[in-house]
């Protein structure tokens, strides 16, 4: 048999045994395997076969802008090794075929303004050098990178249940860059929050360098929390609750229902 049919078999057998999938809250069917963190997201899209989740096609093709976003933003260092270099040239062909949109905006910094910027970040405790590439993080990423935040809660939610979060409750997530924790780095309080502790491990392959997270939950309640780093620039704390009847009017409006996530989320619009 044939790599390819092997992967075939293996992906039925899989969405035989979970067939709803991950992301939308088992509101769909699941028709193919969603990695989370997606595969570009690694050394020369290279990762261990692990933290595979089931998906549907709408949201499997509907987070693919958003897994591409994170790619590249998680790839942002000021000294960069040669193969993040390389994957990010080619993630960047990708992003100007697929989203010409971000390119504009990571791109619009004229030198007076990136003048103004380097200065900001040096103010609050980033080493930038003078030389360094800097982008703009406008209104487009940051609707990426948000829906990106939360699908990645809902797919870690599923790695500890083994079971979509439904869509009788709610999750919520934000996103920071390493900038945002450049002076006094990640807040303690999230080591207390999310005691346990995970990555991708296949063997003797580590992949903690590149993704790692930490999370807590109640099995009984339904209760998921976490913080995950991607790479060494883009971080994820996410919430999710199985069931929302009780505490939904006390929330504030950036909760949603896992179906929602590709629809019209305006807190999307804004880093949270």
């Amino acid at each position: 048999m044939g790599e390819a049919k092997l992967k075939a078999s293996a992906t039925a057998k899989f969405i035989a045994r979970y067939p709803r999938c991950a992301i939308c809250g088992g509101q769909r069917l699941s028709t193919t395997r969603e990695h989370m963190p997606p595969i570009a997201l690694f050394d020369n899209s290279y990762r261990p076969d692990k933290l595979v989740m089931p998906a549907c096609h709408d949201c499997n093709h509907g987070t693919s802008k958003a897994d591409l976003t994170a790619s590249m933003v998680s790839r942002w260092n000021y000294y960069s090794p040669q193969q993040e270099r390389q994957d990010h040239s080619h993630l960047a062909k990708q992003v100007r075929r697929r989203a010409p949109e971000l390119i504009d905006e990571w791109t619009s910094l004229d030198e007076s303004e990136r003048g103004k910027a380097i200065g900001h970040l040096r103010i609050h405790g980033v080493a930038v050098p003078d030389d360094a590439g800097l982008a703009t993080i406008g209104k487009h990423t940051i609707k990426q990178l948000n829906i990106f935040a939360h699908k990645a809660t809902l797919c870690l939610y599923f790695e500890r249940f083994k079971t979509p979060l439904p869509n009788t409750g709610l999750v919520s997530a934000h996103w920071r860059s390493k900038e945002d924790f450049a002076q006094h780095g990640v807040p303690p309080i999230f080591f207390e929050l999310f005691p346990e502790y995970g990555t991708l491990v296949q063997g003797k392959w580590n992949a903690a360098e590149t993704f790692e997270y930490r999370y807590a939950f109640n099995e009984a309640d339904g209760l998921f929390g976490c913080l995950a780093r991607f790479r060494t620039s883009l971080f994820v704390t996410g919430f999710a609750m199985a069931d929302s009847s009780r505490v939904r009017e006390k929330l504030g409006d950036d909760w949603i229902r896992p179906i929602q996530l590709l629809g019209d989320n305006p807190h999307f619009a804004r880093k949270q």
